[in-house]
């Protein structure tokens, strides 16, 4: 499991089931993230990303 709590709004992420999706909202906790998806059928729509399902960082987003 990735560590989730420092992922910055705007980071592109490689998730469960081959997708990107991009960071909407760090919810803080360690745990979830809103993320909006990329790819994939339900590509557009915003939905919850446990850390469980993110496998890689693809780009950090926006420098802090």
């Amino acid at each position: 499991m990735l560590a989730v709590t420092d992922v910055a709004v705007g980071a592109r992420l490689s998730i469960a089931g081959g997708l990107e999706a991009e960071v909407v909202e760090n919810m803080g906790d360690g745990e979830w993230l809103r993320v909006r998806l990329l790819t994939g059928d339900q590509a557009g729509t915003e939905e919850l990303c446990h850390a469980t399902d993110v496998l890689e960082v693809a780009h950090a987003g926006p420098a802090a």
